[in-house]
């Protein structure tokens, strides 16, 4: 990723920190990281709403698990 690329950077640091479990139980963390305008497709094909994937991480995350841990993120810049 091009160091002078900080868009791509905080999109990046904005994913990984949805997978600690701190963030994804605090609805205001998860809202301030997603769009207004957010919507997921989830493999099944199920549409998410922005809220609906706020309740849910609220609602599920189990803070005894431990976080996800993950290796080589990038991000491109695609337009």
């Amino acid at each position: 990723m091009p160091e002078h690329d900080r868009a791509v950077e905080a999109a990046v640091e904005g994913e990984l920190a949805l997978l600690d479990p701190d963030v994804r139980r605090s609805p205001e963390r998860v809202g301030a990281l997603l769009h207004p305008d957010f919507h997921e497709f989830g493999a099944s094909g199920r549409h998410w709403s922005r809220a609906a994937i706020i309740a849910a991480l609220a609602e599920t995350t189990d803070l005894e698990s431990p976080p996800v841990v993950t290796s080589q993120v990038r991000g491109v810049r695609l337009a």
